[in-house]
């Protein structure tokens, strides 16, 4: 069951299993979104990728429109692949529900690219996924990795603010399982670099002046980020032949929770409308709340 004021804050029609993002609504948060596949297309040219947690399809789309040879986009959201289907129809595009735990159907060292963009922060036993990707990966090929950088307390409140975010890890936990699996990892600090403009991710498309392309992806050492930092990426590269025993160790103060499940009859989009809502009242007013509302009304119906 939706909430009933749903339709004020989210036009995809796809419910939110965590967070979605779509091109129904190209605000600000989409193009820091679809940045990160501007970003890995650069590994894309007549390649196999899996497109692993690729929600409403986008991304998958924008690869595939970019050079893949043929993605494979997966998704644990029956609406989100309905969604992608629906919108997103590509020779070299395929999309099924499939959880990120349970990846199968595929042949080993099958892909010669496996992305996963803002996703595996929410997966419960993310190690079930290294080690299919971990598999999936040609010798040669490339994984890459994007989380929300925890790199300090404030960063920590925020995903922990965010009931769908699980794994609370720094950008040095995420390194520290990445080269369990793998002999190369980079590390990208990715940012927004667009002079006299600031980023507003709950703002309305027609107040949006940016593109994909206003960002920047600077390789760095861990220790190399910042408070303007928007994502943490990682590249990893050559497959380890011999695994040691695996086991989830924190090298920090990073760790792992439950997951957390919405309360009988209230969908996950209840929660964000929440969230966001109370966001912009306390930073930015009641009026600015209306204003946002009135506009994503406009858009709405625009688009429908």
């Amino acid at each position: 069951m939706k909430h009933p004021l749903a339709f004020l804050f989210d036009t995809t029609r796809v419910t939110a299993d965590g967070e979605r993002v779509t091109h129904l609504w190209p605000n600000d948060c989409y193009y820091a979104h679809l940045s990160i596949y501007h970003f890995g297309r650069q590994y894309c040219h007549n390649k196999f990728i899996l497109d692993a947690g690729s929600g409403a399809g986008y991304g998958s789309a924008y690869l595939a429109d970019h050079g893949a040879r043929l993605v494979e986009a997966v998704d644990v959201s029956e609406e989100a692949v309905r969604f992608s289907r629906k919108y997103f129809k590509r020779p070299n595009l395929r999309s099924q529900v499939m959880s990120l735990e349970q990846i199968q159907g595929f042949a080993p060292q099958s892909f010669d690219f496996i992305f996963s963009s803002n996703v595996l922060e929410h997966v419960p036993d993310v190690f079930k996924f290294f080690i299919s990707a971990h598999s999936l990966l040609k010798a040669d090929g490339v994984l890459l990795v994007a989380v929300p950088p925890v790199i300090d307390e404030n960063s920590k409140q925020a995903n922990l603010q965010n009931i769908f975010h699980l794994n609370i890890w720094s950008p040095r936990q995420w390194q520290h399982v990445l080269s369990i699996f793998f002999e190369e990892i980079e590390f990208y600090v990715h940012r927004f670099e667009k002079p006299g403009i600031s980023l507003d991710f709950s703002n309305a498309p027609d107040q949006t002046t940016i593109t994909e392309e206003d960002f920047t992806f600077t390789a760095a050492a861990l220790d190399e980020y910042d408070v303007n930092c928007l994502t943490a990426v990682f590249v990893a590269r050559k497959p380890k032949t011999d695994l040691p025993e695996i086991r989830l160790d924190f090298v920090d103060d990073s760790f792992t929770r439950p997951a957390q499940k919405p309360m009988a009859g209230q969908a996950a989009p209840s929660i964000n409308i929440i969230l966001r809502a109370w966001k912009i009242t306390r930073e930015q007013g009641v009026i600015k709340l209306i204003k946002k509302s009135v506009h994503y009304l406009q858009h709405y119906r625009r688009m429908h």
